[in-house]
């Protein structure tokens, strides 16, 4: 993971879109929905991306809501590291984890074992849902 650099290239300050952020919680509602119908062993691999995208998204519409934008997955963690600090360093090497699962599955074609769904997934779980309270409680709040 990359630390937190608003100075850095791959960053930028826009006015706050809560408009884009609620597209992306319907967008993950659409990849929760997908997942429903997805089972181990087969679609493990399928699995680990779409946990990823689904918590790659709801930090987008966090920072979005907060008025920053990225090009960098690792920065989008780096940000929640930095400034939620309702997320312990565990969750946080988790959702950096699967940022390198999901690119070695998109970049290199690397399948995921089902068992690394089966250790994790209760984790993951947890995470999204912290994640979606996070967003909801900045859509509700209007900060």
């Amino acid at each position: 993971m990359q630390q937190w650099d608003e100075n850095s290239d791959k960053v930028n300050r826009i006015r706050r879109d809560v408009e884009k952020a609620k597209a992306l919680v319907k967008m993950v509602a659409l990849r929760e929905q997908r997942l429903k119908h997805m089972s181990l062993p087969i679609f493990s691999t399928l699995l680990v991306e779409d946990y990823y995208e689904i918590i790659k998204e709801l930090i987008t519409g966090i920072m979005s809501v907060d008025g920053w934008k990225t090009v960098s997955h690792e920065l989008l963690i780096g940000y929640l590291a930095e400034f939620y600090r309702d997320f312990n360093q565990a969750e946080i090497s988790l959702m950096d984890q699967l940022r390198v699962i999901r690119n070695g599955i998109a970049y290199r074609g690397v399948m995921i074992n089902p068992e690394y769904i089966e250790r994790n997934r209760e984790n993951i779980l947890s995470i999204i849902e912290k994640l979606k309270q996070v967003l909801q409680n900045k859509l509700n709040s209007g900060k």
